[in-house]
């Protein structure tokens, strides 16, 4: 059996994200491996825990980021400058409001919530603050066009799952026909088939529905499927912002 790690605690995520900045402040670029001062880290909690599910390395006074520790701080780090991104140049927040939302975001944006607020803004290379934002898969690729995160049914293909996000109709009587299916907000589904009419499994049920319906089923796909690049973009990660 593949053994699966324990969620983090914000405690523990800002640990890891404060283990990234430490090292960065010294002028260097994290690797796994480096290390920091236990003696002035502020968060502390979790720090244990961390330790026994392999994210950090403790040696006598200093703690290291592991491969695992590192995949996570880098992530968290990108989450937050990328929102300070968003919340500065594109919402117009003023700088303080900004750091204190983004620092909400970082523990809340999955990787196709980041990669679509990369591509939006354009592959930004720094934060409002000149720090360096670790680049995305959408970075490396130069990719440039903007995924949903919430799609109709019908965008899906067979096989993909996702969540329901919302049913986009007033009909009384639709609505109660998808609930009498299992059809409602916050269900986990999987799409069968698309034709000749839509198959979808809701828990362990299947239902099925005309193409009408499937346009008003909106969904949060689990994992979005990126679309081959047919062309190079203009767009390089060496010069973005």
């Amino acid at each position: 059996m593949e053994y699966k790690k324990t969620p983090l605690t914000e405690e523990q995520e800002e640990a890891l994200s404060e283990i990234w900045m430490r090292i960065e402040n010294r002028a260097e670029v994290p690797q796994v491996g480096d290390s920091v001062s236990l003696t002035k880290m502020r968060h502390r909690e979790g720090l244990g825990e961390l330790t026994r599910e392999d994210y950090l390395k403790v040696e006598g006074d200093e703690v290291k980021l592991t491969e695992a520790g590192y995949a996570e701080a880098r992530r968290f780090i990108r989450n937050q400058r990328l929102s300070e991104r968003l919340l500065s140049d594109v919402l117009n927040l003023e700088m303080e409001e900004a750091e204190r939302t983004a620092c909400r975001y970082e523990h809340m944006l999955d990787t196709d919530a980041a990669e679509s607020i990369c591509i939006l803004l354009g592959h930004p290379r720094t934060c409002p603050h000149g720090k360096l934002i670790p680049a995305g898969e959408c970075c490396v690729s130069g990719e440039t066009s903007l995924r949903p995160l919430v799609v109709p049914l019908s965008e899906l293909e067979a096989g993909e799952t996702g969540t329901v996000a919302y049913i986009g109709t007033t009909d009384n009587a639709r609505l109660a026909f998808l609930s009498s299916l299992g059809v409602m907000t916050g269900r986990p589904i999987e799409l069968i088939q698309k034709k000749p009419s839509y198959i979808l499994k809701v828990d362990e049920n299947t239902v099925a529905f005309d193409d009408s319906v499937s346009r008003e089923i909106f969904v949060r796909p689990s994992q979005r499927k990126r679309p081959p690049v047919k062309m190079k973009s203009r767009f390089r990660w060496g010069q973005g912002r």
